[in-house]
């Protein structure tokens, strides 16, 4: 509140410090001081709007990092699950493998035993 009361008593001041500018007339110290006090004023709406949208930038950047990270948590499950598919796959290519190994030496007995 003690906030706003000053802005408005300053920008009163200032509004008569510009009048006196606009009409050529000299500016006194005081009035050299009112003038600093509002640009001061000025420039803290300036920082204060900034902060503000440095803030919506940070929360937009962070909900894009928790989004990312989601994401990749998603990706990562999924290869983990083609890794176990590709396990079993091989597990099965190695099992079949052995069988046909066998299959040839039952074969190969087979064809000796034919051929005595």
């Amino acid at each position: 509140m003690v906030g706003s009361v000053v802005g408005a008593v300053v920008d009163k001041a200032l509004g008569a410090v510009l009048r006196k500018v606009g009409e050529g007339k000299k500016l006194s110290t005081e009035d050299l001081v009112v003038l600093m006090l509002g640009l001061f004023q000025g420039i803290r709406k300036d920082v204060t709007e900034t902060n503000k949208r440095i803030d919506a930038l940070y929360d937009l950047v962070g909900k894009i990092y928790d989004l990312m990270g989601k994401n990749y948590e998603a990706l990562n499950k999924r290869i983990d699950e083609v890794n176990r598919r590709i396990d079993e796959t091989n597990k099965r290519i190695d099992t079949l493998y052995d069988l046909l190994g066998k299959i040839y030496q039952t074969l190969i007995k087979g064809t000796t035993t034919q051929r005595q």
